[in-house]
């Protein structure tokens, strides 16, 4: 049927050309849900009903029921019911149009449509075909490349976050004034509100420990978790306040200014050769570098050698040595057990592979009945006098060991010696200088020098009027017992009340004491033995320490005084 109406439709302008009508043109909009159709028709012969030629009647037709809306030109159609009921016909078998096209039929008086338009049938629906594998083709076998969807975020927080960081727009910082810029030419026709140029980058320095800071907090959390990482990095951030550290971002940076050390300058004439010269200087000496002898002092000139003292070359010191492991009282009593039980093992050993002989059992008349059982019994009184004499015989052993373990009279002398005195191949040699006001006292005079001589020090004691300096010089143990004589045991306030019978001059006199005035280590002792020396005046007492070579001790206990202290 549709095939026929098509071939209907194509014939009716033909049969119009036959009949010698002229053509007409007509365009007819279709109002409603119908869409519109385009139809090209001519009369002929072939319509059911053929229309009266009066133009006039065809002009005071209505539009038709249909909604088809009266066009110029489409009163001079004469068979316009053929055209209707084509219509009626198409839009009842589907032949419809878009409604986005022009609603009119394209039928015009003197043009013929050449092209008749027919609907399309509707598309069919889409295949899908896939290969072995599980991927699309098409209907020639070729592979389809489609894009696979991304898995997007359906939460609205993650799809808004999207969003921002898509649309976000990155605002370089601008020179706020382009005239500023010295490259900047007005000349060129710029204009400087739109000239957009950023900021150079500039350094960022990173401050010190910043990444040992880092690693260890990462080192924190993989051992004990947040919260002590929380704390050391609070506590960190407080030591970064007090300390108040400069960024060293905001440091200029400029060349580097290494510190060399001064080179000590050259003199103008060195110190070995300045007291030999006249003049104290060089210019004496001739070009050829020889110099009369009338420019020297000769009595400077002595057969003897001048060392100069030797200078330790410039090096790290040496790393100390290893010092000997300390035990407690109860570390060393556990190694001395287990020394014991080890030898008690090595003992059994020896006695279980035949090389020594077992011990004789340890018999005693608490124990007679339990070692020996029923031989006791047989013969009481020899086996109480074999175990009598097995006991004095243990007894006297241990005797024995213990006198061949006794020290003998020399080397308790010298185990005395060693507790009481530091060795003697010691070279450090520790001086003590005391000040005492008065020291006229016999009993304080004897305590004083018998105690110097039994503590193996050397020195020497000046009594003079109103002051006494005692020095004294030894070992680092001596000096220590000599010092609790001279500042404790003596009591020198009552050694001077015992001795003095006038009560007036003790009022004047100052209270009798003794104070350390000065102690130190010295390379060699300058005293060969310890003496006592009354001199009636200063200058004989000072010439007691200068005959030693030690005048300055004198000086040092007649200036001290007791603010120093």
């Amino acid at each position: 049927m549709q095939k026929d109406l098509a071939e209907k439709l194509k014939k009716i302008p033909l049969l119009n050309k036959g009949t010698g009508s002229s053509s007409v043109a007509t365009s007819v909009t279709v109002q409603g849900p119908v869409s519109s159709v385009t139809t090209a028709i001519a009369s002929g012969p072939s319509s059911s009903s053929v229309l009266p030629s009066t133009s006039a009647a065809a002009a005071s037709m209505k539009p038709p029921a249909g909604g088809v809306a009266a066009v110029p030109g489409l009163a001079s159609i004469s068979n316009l019911e053929a055209v209707k009921r084509a219509q009626e016909l198409a839009a009842k078998m589907g032949f419809r149009q878009d409604p986005q096209f022009a609603p009119l039929i394209n039928l015009f008086p003197g043009q013929v449509q050449a092209d008749t338009l027919v609907p399309q049938k509707p598309t069919k629906a889409p295949v899908l075909r896939v290969d072995a594998l599980g991927r699309e083709i098409d209907e020639h076998g070729n592979l389809i490349n489609a894009t696979k969807p991304s898995n997007l975020s359906t939460l609205k927080v993650n799809i808004n976050k999207q969003k921002k960081d898509a649309f976000q727009i990155l605002k370089p910082e601008l020179e706020v004034d382009a005239e500023s810029n010295p490259h900047f030419d007005v000349r060129m026709g710029i204009n400087k509100d739109k000239l957009l140029r950023p900021k150079r980058m500039t350094f960022q320095f990173v401050e010190e420990g910043k990444w040992s800071k880092d690693a260890e907090i990462i080192k924190l959390k993989s051992q004990f978790g947040e919260a002590k990482a929380k704390e050391l990095k609070a506590k960190q951030a407080q030591l970064a306040k007090a300390k108040a550290d400069i960024n060293p971002n905001l440091i200029e940076v400029s060349e580097r200014i290494t510190k060399e050390k001064l080179k000590d300058p050259i003199p103008e004439i060195e110190w070995w050769d300045l007291p030999i010269l006249v003049s104290g200087s060089y210019d004496d000496i001739a070009d050829d570098g020889v110099m009369s002898k009338d420019k020297l002092k000769k009595e400077k000139i002595t057969i003897y050698i001048e060392h100069p003292k030797p200078i330790e070359p410039p090096a790290e010191p040496a790393p100390p040595p290893p010092q000997p492991l300390k035990l407690t009282k109860k570390e060393q009593k556990k190694l001395r057990t287990q020394r014991r039980l080890a030898r008690e093992k090595d003992k059994q050993e020896m006695i279980r592979q035949g090389l020594i002989e077992p011990p004789k059992p340890k018999v005693k008349l608490s124990n007679l009945m339990k070692v020996l059982g029923s031989e006791a019994t047989q013969d009481p009184t020899k086996l109480e006098m074999e175990i009598r004499s097995a006991a004095a015989e243990r007894e006297q052993a241990h005797v024995d060991r213990n006198i061949a373990r006794k020290l003998t009279p020399a080397e308790r002398r010298e185990k005395k010696e060693r507790k009481l005195f530091d060795d003697p191949n010691t070279v450090e040699t520790i001086v003590s200088v005391y000040r005492i006001n008065d020291l006229s006292h016999p009993k304080t005079r004897f305590k004083v020098d018998v105690n110097a001589q039994e503590n193996r020090l050397t020195g020497c004691a000046v009594i003079s009027e109103g002051i006494s300096v005692v020095v004294v010089e030894g070992g680092s143990k001596s000096i220590k017992r000599y010092g609790k004589l001279m500042l404790r045991r003596i009591n020198w306030a009552e050694a001077v009340n015992d001795n003095d019978d006038d009560g007036d001059e003790d009022e004047e006199k100052p209270p009798n004491k003794c104070v350390l005035v000065w102690q130190g280590s010295v390379a060699k002792s300058s005293f060969s033995r310890f003496s006592v020396h009354e001199c009636i005046t200063e200058a004989a007492a000072r010439k007691v320490f200068a005959d030693a070579g030690v005048g300055h001790y004198w000086d040092l206990a007649v200036n001290f005084s007791d603010d120093e202290f």
